[in-house]
């Protein structure tokens, strides 16, 4: 930073920091840009300024052209699931959504190229799962509906830049969601605060392109598990592991895959009823129609820790792969 700003600079810059609408932030934003000497030394400066400058001023006035219209977060939920991918600027999180689903958000180099969230379908052995691209955090502001969306979400997907200081980008998020009660299911206490939000937050590590870049990943890897935390390097650029981003996401989600079979006929394969790891036949049978759980009278199963065809209770507990016979 230039060391010859006068004393208004910096407390413009503090009302800056203490403003909290987007309306606030563009009013203090323009004095404080206002307050920077022209000269060369500060031509970074104030370009990063105008470039906040030009973001305040779009969010305030989107939010008065849809104050009577629906906000871009407000996503109807599709599939078996919800991952909303969050992150710092050019961490490569539309770069993931673009490969992994059919959306097709603006992939770009240059930063804050996200503005709205964009929702695609990954789909993977039958689980059908909404992705969904979003805005990069900032920590001077998130919109209300940003976090609701967050609060939504089955599993949160936070990316980081390998290659760009990992550990404060993934702090820098962190704080962000915690600050706005989001936080990861491992951190979860005997807390009873309703307005606390637990969720399954994982993390990916782009940009670990090659083998030269491994080293790094296992220092920031060490640190990361040390806290518990669930971590994958991946590279969109390189197609490294990208297929393990997809198993390991449904090992988070903890989901697994159940078929059915019509009494004397073949199972569909095809299309597996979704649930989460740990549940029971009768929570199976709820899911394939409300009124067998309620009338089912007996059950067959074929799977790896039963014989074929064995009859099971209600109480049960079902895995990934089973097929279920239910007669009702």
């Amino acid at each position: 930073m230039p060391t010859n700003l006068p004393p208004e600079y910096f407390e413009a810059e503090k009302r800056f920091k203490d403003s909290v609408t987007p309306e606030e932030k563009t009013q203090a934003l323009e004095e404080l840009i206002s307050r920077i000497p022209k000269h060369k030394g500060t031509d970074k400066l104030r370009a990063e300024y105008r470039k906040k400058l030009s973001k305040f001023k779009s969010q305030s006035q989107s939010k008065k052209n849809t104050a009577k219209h629906d906000s871009h977060f407000k996503i109807e939920k599709e599939g078996d699931g919800r991952i909303v991918v969050v992150g710092a600027a050019n961490v490569g999180k539309s770069s993931l959504v673009s490969y992994l689903t059919n959306a097709e958000p603006e992939v770009s180099e240059a930063p804050y190229s996200t503005w709205v969230p964009t929702p695609g379908i990954l789909e993977f052995k039958g689980i059908h799962l909404q992705l969904i691209d979003t805005p990069p955090i900032d920590r001077n502001y998130i919109e209300p509906e940003f976090v609701d969306l967050l609060k939504s979400a089955d599993l949160i997907l936070l990316m980081v830049d390998l290659q760009a200081f990992p550990i404060p980008q993934f702090q820098q998020t962190v704080e962000v969601l915690e600050s706005n009660r989001i936080f990861a299911r491992i951190k979860k206490t005997d807390s009873a605060d309703p307005r606390n939000y637990f969720i399954p937050i994982v993390v990916l590590v782009n940009k670990d392109d090659t083998e030269g870049f491994d080293e790094d990943f296992e220092v920031l890897n060490e640190l990361l598990k040390e806290e518990g935390w669930a971590v994958l390097p991946i590279s969109i650029k390189a197609g490294r592991n990208i297929d393990e981003a997809e198993q390991f996401i449904i090992r988070e989600l903890e989901m697994i895959r159940i078929y059915s079979k019509p009494p004397g006929e073949e199972p569909d394969l095809t299309q597996p009823f979704v649930l989460h790891s740990g549940s029971t036949l009768e929570e199976f049978a709820a899911k394939v129609h409300r009124d067998f759980a309620k009338n089912l009278k007996s059950a067959k199963l074929w799977g790896k820790r039963v014989h074929d065809g064995q009859m099971v209770g209600r109480d049960h507990i079902l895995y990934d792969g089973d097929i279920v016979e239910l007669h009702i």
